[in-house]
């Protein structure tokens, strides 16, 4: 039987201009309640100090209370509380962590949008979809490198990336397949609550959250139409020989058969990552590490 979800990806399918202006009912007190039973149950705490087993105590009321107030208007995300993690490079990495009930609504509302744009993103993007993951994304670059005329390769990393979205820019780009005011406002309130850190409470003007289960998602569909469709609809037609995008969340890989091709882009890419013609060049979230490798000397090391 076809669920209301899966009616939503045939006909985010069968349109890609198609706009969703009603689909918030269909965060339902069930789905709340799965969305519950998927998160981690050793999973830090926010700042309701709420954790997985103490809420699953009364797992089923609580839910029906948060759906209540989801549906009467009455909802209101709380603050993150801000944790810090090590990097392999031995620097911090900020990790933002929701409180519970964020979490489940996030996770909900996440499920219901993926139903949509997996119907849009493309084969090059492997980071935090269903089904995919690093080791595709790495069998990829291998099968670019070792079975195409690949000669010069862009590595491309983007700084701080979760914390540099441009929200407004964001905004817009939701809204080219969500325009339902209730789904719009909660991510409104997810990307704009402040977070505390040491008892202090601090608000910022770009990013998402790292941590927040909405995240993922928002980012895939920000560095979407800012790379992804910006590569393939206006750089590989302009290209001389074969070119290919390989990208897992904020890294890519950029495979050229030609080094003039692959010196093109490298001038371009910090200032032109524009998809449609419409978005300033500047919200792309800074271009770092960029490394251009000639094919010969990569398989040498």
């Amino acid at each position: 039987m076809c669920t209301d979800i899966d009616r939503i990806a045939e006909l985010a399918k069968e349109d890609s201009q198609r706009q969703f202006y009603s689909i918030a009912h269909l965060i339902t007190a069930e789905k709340l309640y799965e969305a519950f039973r998927s998160l981690r149950k050793d999973a830090s705490a926010g700042v309701d100090g709420v954790k997985y087993a103490e809420y699953e105590s009364n797992a089923e009321e609580n839910v029906r209370q948060l759906h209540r107030r989801l549906v009467e208007g009455k909802y209101q995300a709380q603050p993150l509380r801000r944790v810090y993690i090590p990097k392999e490079n031995g620097q911090q990495r900020p990790i933002s962590i929701p409180a519970l009930e964020d979490k489940v609504v996030q996770k909900a509302v996440v499920d219901l949008l993926n139903a949509i744009y997996e119907q849009d993103f493309l084969e090059c993007s492997y980071g935090f979809r269903p089904g995919r993951g690093q080791h595709q994304a790495l069998e990829e670059v291998g099968r670019v490198i070792c079975t195409r005329p690949t000669g010069w390769v862009l590595e491309l990393d983007i700084r701080s990336y979760f914390d540099n979205i441009v929200r407004d820019t964001l905004i817009e780009m939701v809204e080219k397949r969500v325009s339902d005011g209730s789904v719009l406002r909660l991510i409104q309130k997810w990307i704009k609550v402040g977070v505390i850190e040491n008892g202090k409470m601090f608000v910022s003007k770009t990013g998402t959250g790292q941590g927040q289960p909405i995240s993922p998602l928002l980012s895939n569909i920000y560095l979407h139409y800012l790379l992804d469709e910006w590569f393939e609809k206006v750089v590989k037609p302009r290209m001389k020989g074969e070119a290919y995008e390989i990208r897992f969340a904020d890294d890519a890989i950029l495979c050229f058969q030609n080094k003039e091709d692959a010196e093109k882009v490298l001038s371009v890419l910090p200032k032109d990552a524009n998809a449609d013609g419409r978005t300033p060049a500047r919200e792309m979230p800074q271009v770092v590490c960029v490394k251009e490798k000639q094919q010969d000397d990569a398989d040498g090391e």
